[in-house]
């Protein structure tokens, strides 16, 4: 993989196993054809290809390991450790471990850069901003990200690694932690 690719499958996969590192792939699996609640699957960027951003917001100063809470992260279980910080691996970015699963939170990169990268996902809007969701199979772990657009140069990174996880599931329990990770951000 080269250093322009997004990097998830492998390195979320080893974050679980390991508890160590983890990276976004640019390969998902394709549309499952599933529409978590309050999301849609209409086309979410505008006519000139631009994301739909319905209020801008800032990642200026803003704590990757804040953007998640424990009460947040109950559906995926208990966490095994204090959220930590990864920016060794993803610039920006916190991890959160459970006994066979984990969440990565990151203040990230163009959203329009994601879509070319990771060409097989699928966007949906998520609090009427453009969302990127893709799944992928990684040896018995399956690796479900969403990047969602917050302001024309940034956006923010919710991904899951779950062992033996489904896609569907997987991104119907993301779409509420990226609701949340959204709403946390201040105005920008």
């Amino acid at each position: 993989m080269t250093s322009s690719r997004t990097w998830v499958v492998p390195a979320l996969s080893a974050l679980v196993l390991t508890a160590c590192s983890y990276t976004i792939n640019g390969d998902p699996l394709p549309e499952t054809g599933v529409t978590p609640a309050n999301t849609t699957t209409t086309p979410s960027a505008a006519s000139d290809g631009t994301p739909k951003i319905a209020k801008q917001r800032s990642v200026a100063g803003v704590d990757p390991c804040k953007m998640l809470t424990a009460d947040d992260l109950k559906p995926v279980g208990s966490m095994t450790r204090e959220p930590a910080r990864r920016d060794d691996q993803i610039q920006e970015s916190c991890q959160f471990v459970f006994d066979g699963a984990s969440v990565v939170t990151a203040l990230y990169q163009k959203y329009e850069h994601v879509r070319q990268r990771q060409s097989k996902g699928r966007e949906v809007l998520v609090e009427g901003h453009s969302s990127w969701v893709s799944c992928d199979q990684d040896g018995n772990a399956m690796v479900c990200t969403t990047t969602t657009a917050v302001n024309p140069n940034r956006s923010i990174l919710v991904a899951m690694t779950l062992i033996g996880g489904k896609d569907e599931q997987m991104v119907a329990t993301l779409q509420p932690l990226v609701k949340a990770a959204l709403n946390r951000l201040p105005a920008g």
